[in-house]
């Protein structure tokens, strides 16, 4: 066991790093994630290759009793996905530095290692990070908690310093075929909220018409946006490709109309979706207003037979939230547009998982009409989403329009 060797990191050093992540601080607080990454670590180690059954994971780390049924109890799933956005935590702050990167690849309950790229990935200017100590106002509820908008800069280092990985799904690749067979580098244009105040100070929603510009504090995206942004950057990355991130504030007209564009967050949080992609089947209702104030929604413009004409999110406790995906083209016609749009930051995450997994794409195509060997035709798409924990499960397609 020793001697076993994964992307030329020994076992030994992987123990070492393992052991160094949890009795990290960012670990320290969880004893779950704790037990869950020692034992996903020890199977990886000792039985590699060997697939761990969720059920078994469910009554040797989480305690559920004999007879558990993962069908009908997601425990195991929610805590998966927990653990991977704390390693992503881990080496964004405290493992900033470290040499073996520990990863819980999605799809699966395997432990991966490799040894970080020696070349780092330019970042762009990086704004506020606020330390995770601090206490935050109770106004960042609004969307869903909050992290630094810097942080969807990080990724593209976790994502461009991959080891050679197996290839993109077919049915993934031809999705994402416009932005993978053209020279020019995809832009990813992410949702970033305006408060006023500070992490140390207390934050507010910012109030346009109230609130001086002067205020305007617009440095935090939602989680769910950054974990979205990882999925894309992580997918360009597998082909080769390093993505252009840009806030949404800071996008200019020039740079997004003779480039593929893919837009990741509320519109709420992103004026540039509305004025460079408008949609014509669906509209979002901002949480600020009626009918329903204080909860997002998505209108269905021209809705069929059984279909709803608002679809409203959850609200808090964040419990199901709605998305819309779309493929539109751009104002250059060999360009595209994709959306990964939710009512709050985790239904964005949510179509972020949707747009790079082969199995859920195959109902869009299904329900399109189209073929899955290659880029889909231009379409609108509804999904919806549960949300368990502050983590966004499997989305599922309400109805989709062709155009």
């Amino acid at each position: 066991m020793t001697g076993h060797m994964q992307n030329g990191v020994s076992a030994e050093a992987v123990r070492q790093q393992v052991d160094r992540i949890l009795h990290s601080p960012e670990f320290s607080g969880s004893e779950v994630l704790r037990n869950l990454l020692g034992f996903l670590a020890r199977h990886s180690l000792g039985k590699p290759g060997e697939v761990i059954k969720e059920y078994e994971l469910g009554v040797a780390v989480l305690g559920k009793a004999e007879g558990f049924d993962p069908r009908l109890d997601s425990a195991v799933r929610v805590h998966a996905a927990r653990l991977r956005s704390k390693l992503a935590e881990y080496y964004m702050s405290e493992g900033a530095d470290d040499p073996v990167l520990i990863e819980v690849p999605k799809g699966s309950y395997q432990v991966s290692w490799r040894y970080r790229s020696v070349e780092p990935a330019p970042a762009p200017t990086v704004p506020e990070i606020p330390s995770p100590r601090r206490a935050i106002s109770k106004w960042v509820w609004f969307a869903g908690g909050f992290t630094a908008a810097a942080v969807a800069a990080v990724v593209v280092a976790l994502g461009s310093s991959a080891a050679r990985t197996p290839r993109i799904p077919a049915a993934v690749e031809n999705f994402w075929q416009p932005f993978l067979a053209t020279p020019d580098p995809p832009l990813i244009v992410f949702s970033n909220h305006r408060f006023v105040g500070s992490s140390a100070t207390g934050l507010r929603a910012f109030h346009p018409g109230v609130d001086s510009p002067a205020e305007s504090n617009d440095t935090y995206s939602g989680t769910g946006t950054v974990m979205a942004v990882a999925d894309l950057t992580n997918l360009f990355s597998l082909n080769g490709r390093t993505a252009r991130l840009k806030r949404a504030e800071l996008l200019t007209w020039d740079e997004a109309k003779n480039a593929n564009v893919a837009f990741v967050g509320s519109p709420e949080a992103n004026s540039r979706l509305g004025e460079l992609a408008p949609l014509r089947h669906f509209r979002f209702k901002s949480s600020r207003e009626e009918p329903n104030f204080g909860t997002g929604g998505i209108l269905n413009l021209q809705p069929g037979r059984g279909e709803q004409a608002i679809y409203f999110g959850s609200g808090q406790p964040y419990t199901f939230d709605y998305a819309v995906v779309a493929m539109l083209p751009n104002l250059d016609p060999k360009r595209k547009v994709v959306i990964l749009a939710g009512t709050n930051t985790y239904g964005g995450q949510a179509a972020a998982e949707f747009l790079t997994r082969a199995d859920l794409l195959g109902d869009l195509y299904q329900r399109l009409g189209a073929s899955s060997t290659q880029p889909p035709p231009d379409f609108e798409a509804l999904l919806r989403v549960n949300i368990s924990g502050g983590v966004p499960l499997r989305a599922e397609v309400v109805t989709v329009r062709r155009h």
